[in-house]
């Protein structure tokens, strides 16, 4: 695999070379990368497999999910908005006068990718980060997460040679396995941009290098979040066991190692769903988590929040082995949380989640208050019940990118008006989404021609 200096050189010279590529040169890669990474579905998968202990239904999805991410970003090119272009005529009556501005977008640069542990193919060497910078005009250099190293390799094989076929510069893509180059590329002053997918605490260690820098760099960190869904009173009355299977079922969702999973689940008067969760808890099925390192990480946390005097055990379910971890739900009262605030509300990533029982709709805004940034937020309910005439949801709108009306949190559709982000510590920048036809936007920077003759104007300003 490549050192860094020899990475970098590659990329730095397949940055001057790309940007002479026109628009359909590039869709043409993307659209190839996406055919050749599902035509190695079957050597991938069972790579996955080996390395991460997820099913092969769900690496089969995921396959493709991470190609189609590459058509989307081809699609995305084809419409043409992400250029952003916008044209002014001169006009020399207003005050003052005004001269003729043509304003793009261009790339930045070479940009630093951390691949995820969760989705090895998602969000991995091939995944959206990749795909969004690529489409940018922007060379890559990737840092292969330990988790799943020879996925990390094959993927990155493929997309090489699919580049290779169609005659894309040499150093388009470029990938890196050691800590320390990770480290060492966000320093580096020919990177312009680094994305990461990955913990609060990891990815604020590298915001904070990348903003150190002699010239800071945007650093796209998307890092997770605790993800409440509030349950109004009246909801949980109508529709109380379908909610509780709803919310055990995301919980569970992969072994509750997504950073949407919904962390807390807040009820108000909540009696009836607490007896719900209690008795579907034992009919859950765990499967193994990615490796034995979260595995371990998901048991010390758990055992941490089990600990505190105020936090009650709901519900567990039961190990299948010594290699699973059970799905566990704790319960804390709603004064509880707001009175300690910063043991209560932390993430712990694995099948574990918070059942918060409010005494009151009043008392329910106030733990809507208490929560930090966060990807995901929900609400189940209809709308003429009583907290949401009271402002949930405008409570919800300034702590998430994304809320939820009745239904869950896990599960980004790669679309055109998705948003995955949010208030830090969600991701880093708020502005930006990792997934969706925006995410392009994190890897271009606007640029004005005053005055330019039209010969020397890119061909979108012409």
């Amino acid at each position: 695999m490549q050192d860094l200096n020899s990475a970098m050189a590659k990329a730095v010279t397949a940055r001057e070379s790309i940007r002479k590529w026109d628009r359909s040169q590039i869709i043409s890669l993307l659209e190839t990368i996406a055919e050749k990474l599902d035509g190695a579905a079957s050597e991938l998968i069972p790579l996955a497999m080996n390395e991460t202990n997820l099913t092969e239904v769900r690496l089969t999805g995921e396959v493709g999910r991470m190609s189609g991410q590459w058509r989307h970003m081809a699609a995305v090119l084809k419409k043409g908005d992400y250029l952003g272009t916008v044209i002014d005529s001169a006009d020399s009556t207003l005050q003052p006068p005004r001269p003729e501005l043509r304003k793009t977008t261009v790339p930045l640069g070479v940009v630093g990718i951390f691949g995820a542990s969760n989705f090895p193919f998602a969000f991995g060497v091939g995944g959206c980060d990749t795909a969004s910078a690529i489409a940018a005009g922007c060379p890559v250099i990737i840092k292969a997460h330990p988790g799943h190293l020879e996925t990390s390799r094959k993927v990155f094989q493929i997309m090489a040679a699919a580049a290779q076929s169609v005659n894309a510069p040499d150093g388009l893509f470029n990938m890196v396995e050691a800590f320390e180059a990770g480290i060492e590329f966000v320093k580096h002053k020919d990177v312009s941009a680094v994305a990461f997918t990955g913990s609060t605490l990891g990815g604020r260690a590298l915001f904070d290098i990348a903003q150190s820098r002699k010239d800071p760099i945007p650093f796209y960190g998307e890092l997770g979040g605790l993800n409440p869904i509030f349950v109004t009173e009246e909801a949980a009355n109508r529709n109380g066991s379908v909610i509780a299977q709803g919310f055990l079922d995301s919980v569970n969702l992969g072994a509750g190692q997504f950073c949407t999973k919904p962390g807390y689940l807040i009820l108000v008067n909540g009696s009836k769903m607490r007896e719900e969760i209690v008795n579907l808890v034992p009919t859950v099925v765990t499967h193994a988590m990615l490796n034995e390192k979260i595995r371990e990480a998901h048991a010390r946390n758990r055992s941490t929040y089990a600990g505190l005097p105020f936090v009650k055990l709901l519900a567990q379910g039961v190990a299948t082995s010594d290699a699973i971890e059970p799905i566990t739900i704790f319960e804390i009262s709603g004064a509880d949380l707001l009175a300690n605030q910063e043991v209560t509300l932390k993430e712990v990533f694995g099948p574990t989640a918070v059942v918060v029982n409010c005494a009151s709709n009043e008392e329910a805004l106030k733990v809507a208050n208490s929560f930090h940034g966060t990807l995901a937020s929900g609400i189940h309910g209809e709308v003429n019940d009583r907290i949401i005439s009271m402002g949930l949801l405008d409570i919800l709108v300034r702590i998430s990118g994304r809320i939820i009306w009745n239904s869950w949190p896990t599960g980004v559709a790669v679309t055109w008006a998705m948003h995955h982000g949010g208030p830090y510590p969600a991701s880093t920048n708020s502005l930006f989404t990792s997934v969706g036809a925006d995410s392009i936007k994190r890897f271009r920077r606007p640029v004005v021609f005053q005055n330019m003759p039209t010969e020397l104007l890119p061909t979108e300003l012409k």
